[in-house]
């Protein structure tokens, strides 16, 4: 019998699948190249393969893909399944304001 070592919900616990928007802008930089999918004006969606070293801006929970998140790069946004996000990338500490003071943010 097998089970998983990681809830990948656990990992991404900014945002939710109930979230529209994460409470937190989280930020990934991509450890290798992997796919993604794009989608067109028309809904028509593509696959693409981000770079490694990509930076990923999470916008939500995609509403497209199941168990997916919007991400944007390089001013596009585009579908990736939550288990590339979390196991192919590296949470990167932001710099965030909170009532006049700057604290990091780190998963």
């Amino acid at each position: 019998m097998t089970t998983p070592a990681l809830s990948s919900k656990a990992l991404l616990s900014g945002v939710t699948g109930h979230e529209k928007k994460p409470s937190a802008r989280l930020t990934y930089r991509t450890k290798t190249s992997f796919v993604a999918v794009h989608f067109d004006e028309a809904d028509k969606g593509r696959i693409v393969f981000l770079p490694e070293g990509a930076m990923l801006r999470v916008i939500g929970p995609s509403s497209c893909l199941p168990e997916a998140f919007e991400v944007t790069f390089r001013n596009e946004v585009y579908n990736v399944f939550e288990v590339d996000l979390v196991m192919r990338s590296s949470l990167i500490c932001e710099p965030i304001r909170a009532k006049g003071s700057a604290i990091a943010a780190c998963a």
